[in-house]
């Protein structure tokens, strides 16, 4: 299958007021490199915490790796992709 996100593409996330449901497609700081950025889909909700996994299982770093992100990782939610 053919990873929804590739190296290069552009997005376009909402900043300001969103709320996140499980599927919403973020935008997160990395918890270890705060200044490196992942795509994340949200996969449960806990309170002020997410469970967040990319889409590529098999190569994605995500909470399997570093646990549940709080909401202060989380720059936006996605609302456009456009492919490069």
């Amino acid at each position: 299958m053919e990873p929804c996100f590739k190296e290069g593409d552009y997005v376009l996330a909402n900043k300001l007021f969103f709320s996140l449901k499980k599927g919403d497609v973020v935008v997160i700081r990395h918890p270890k490199n705060r200044e490196k950025f992942l795509l994340k889909r949200i996969n449960k909700v806990l309170g002020n915490k997410y469970i967040a996994s990319g889409d590529n299982k098999k190569y994605s770093i995500d909470s399997r790796h570093f646990g549940p992100i709080n909401k202060d990782l989380i720059v936006g939610k996605l609302i456009m992709h456009i492919r490069k």
